[in-house]
C-alpha cells in the first residue's frame, strides 16, 4: 500500500511540475539581444513600402495570401435593349469573360521578353468573383441597363467619351466595396459601315472599369435549334486583366513601369520574326495578341497595392476574419516577412524555426501565433491586430522540459491589439553613461 501510494504522490508531483512548466500565453514579450538585427533594420528603408517584398514565394506560397477580387458587371444597352449583350446568353458570355480571365491569371504564362530570359513565372493568387447585392431579390452581379445617350463608346475624335464619368455615378452599385465593370459598344449606326473596324478597348478609373466592344466580338454568334452558341472569343478577358491590372496599380510594360523585369519594346500586336517584331510581348500590361504574362515584380505591385492601399482593399472579399485552420501557416525555417500579410489561419512556428515579422499583419478572430519549444519569434516593427472588429487569442510559447518557445521584440515600433490575452511590452533597460 505504502508502495502504491508513493507512486501516486510521484505522477502527482510530475504532473504538477510539468503543469506550471507548461504551455502559456504569453504577457510581457521581452527586449530581444540581437546586435545584426538590430543592425540590419537600421540600415534598411521601410521594408513593409518595397513592392519587390510582396512578390509571392515560390518556396513558401501560402504565406501570400489568395486575394478574391469583387467584381460586378454592368451591360449598356440603347434604349430598344439592343446594341449589346442581351438577356440569358448575354449573362453566360459575361460569366465566360471572367473564367477566362481567371484562368490566364492562374496560368500566369512565361514572360517572353527580354528574348532568353530566366523570369520566373509565378501564380498570381488573384481572382474575380461576382458580387451580387443583399438587396436586390434573384441579384446575381450582372445589370442591364438601357441608356440612349451611353450605350455606345468612342474612344477617339471630337465626340470622344471613353473618359466620361457619367456611367458609373449614374449606375454603379456597391461602389465603395466592389469593382464595377461597364461594357459598352460602339453605336449601331456605326456596324452598318463595311468601313468601320471597332477594336476591344477599355480604361481603369480608381475604383471601377469601362470596356467597350465586347457585343462586336459576338456579332458571329451561331444560333443552332434556337439556342445561341457562343464563340471562342478570346480578348475580352485579356482586356479585363488589362484594366484590372492598372486599377492595382501597374503601367504599361513597354515603357518604363517602375519594374526591373518588364523591358522597354517596341510594343508589337504579334511576333513577325523581324525586327522591331521579332518576338512579340506577351505581357498582359502590353498591347498584343497574347496578353497572359505578369512578372514577379508586377505581382509585387499589385499585392502590395491590395494590402496597404485602404481604396483597393475595400475591393478584395474579407475572406481573413474567420479562422480557417487548414490555411495555418507552418513556419520550418528562418523565415522574415518584410511585407504586410493577411493571415487566415493560425501561424505555428516549429522546433528549429525562427519568424521575424516586420509589418502590420492581421489575425482571424480566435486566432494564436503558436512557438513550439527551439522555435523562436522575433517582432521587429510588428504590428498584429484584429481586422474585423473581434479579437485573435494572441500568443502561445510551448515548453517541453527546459526548453521553451523563445519571442522577443526589436526597436520601438512593435504594436500588438485585439488580443483576447492582452500583451504588453518589456520596457528596454536604460544605461546609466
Amino acid at each position: 500500500m505504502r508502495k502504491i501510494l508513493l507512486l501516486v504522490s510521484i505522477f502527482a508531483f510530475f504532473f504538477a511540475c510539468n503543469k506550471q512548466k507548461g504551455d502559456r500565453w504569453l504577457s510581457v514579450i521581452p527586449v530581444g539581444d540581437q546586435p545584426s538585427l538590430i543592425q540590419e533594420l537600421a540600415e534598411m528603408t521601410n521594408p513593409c513600402n518595397n513592392q519587390e517584398n510582396y512578390i509571392p514565394d515560390l518556396d513558401h506560397m501560402d504565406h501570400t495570401s489568395y486575394k478574391i477580387i469583387k467584381v460586378n458587371v454592368h451591360i449598356i444597352q440603347n434604349a430598344e435593349g439592343k446594341g449589346n449583350l442581351e438577356g440569358e446568353w448575354g449573362k453566360k458570355y459575361i460569366r465566360q469573360v471572367l473564367q477566362s480571365a481567371k484562368d490566364n491569371l492562374k496560368k500566369n504564362q512565361k514572360m517572353r521578353l527580354p528574348v532568353g530570359n530566366n523570369t520566373p513565372n509565378i501564380p498570381a493568387r488573384i481572382t474575380y468573383q461576382l458580387w451580387p447585392t443583399s438587396y436586390i431579390p434573384g441579384d446575381d452581379g450582372i445589370y442591364f441597363h438601357r441608356d440612349e445617350e451611353m450605350y455606345y463608346n468612342i474612344n477617339r475624335g471630337k465626340d470622344k467619351n471613353i473618359f466620361d464619368r457619367k456611367l458609373f455615378e449614374k449606375y454603379g452599385i456597391q461602389k465603395d466595396t466592389v469593382l464595377n465593370i461597364f461594357v459598352q459598344d460602339v453605336h449601331l449606326d456605326s456596324l452598318k459601315s463595311k468601313d468601320f473596324d471597332p477594336k476591344s478597348n477599355g480604361v481603369a478609373f480608381g475604383t471601377w472599369i469601362k470596356a467597350a466592344n465586347w457585343y462586336d466580338s459576338v456579332r458571329d454568334t451561331v444560333y443552332r435549334d434556337g439556342k445561341v452558341h457562343l464563340p471562342r472569343k478570346y480578348m475580352p478577358p485579356k482586356l479585363l486583366n488589362h484594366e484590372v491590372g492598372h486599377v492595382f496599380s501597374l503601367a504599361h510594360a513597354w515603357r518604363r513601369d517602375n519594374c526591373d523585369d518588364t523591358p522597354e519594346h517596341s510594343n508589337c500586336w504579334n511576333s513577325t520574326g523581324r525586327p522591331p517584331c521579332e518576338v512579340a510581348s506577351n505581357n498582359i500590361m502590353d498591347y498584343n495578341a497574347n496578353a497572359s504574362a505578369l512578372s514577379p515584380c508586377q505581382l509585387g505591385r499589385m499585392h502590395k497595392s491590395m494590402l496597404t492601399n485602404k481604396t483597393k482593399r475595400a475591393l478584395l472579399v474579407k475572406d481573413w476574419c474567420e479562422l480557417n485552420t487548414k490555411l495555418t501557416i507552418n513556419i520550418e525555417d528562418d523565415i522574415t516577412w518584410n511585407s504586410c500579410k493577411t493571415i487566415q489561419g493560425n501561424i505555428i512556428v516549429k522546433n528549429g524555426a525562427r519568424l521575424i515579422i516586420r509589418c502590420m499583419t492581421s489575425m482571424p478572430n480566435n486566432s494564436e501565433i503558436v512557438v513550439h519549444p527551439g522555435g523562436e519569434l522575433v517582432l521587429q516593427g510588428a504590428h498584429l491586430y484584429n481586422d474585423c472588429d473581434g479579437k485573435w487569442n494572441g500568443i502561445k510559447v510551448l515548453q517541453e522540459g527546459k526548453e521553451a518557445g523563445k519571442v522577443v521584440y526589436l526597436g520601438a515600433n512593435n504594436k500588438i491589439e485585439h488580443c483576447k490575452h492582452p500583451i504588453e511590452f518589456e520596457p528596454p533597460v536604460k544605461i546609466k553613461s
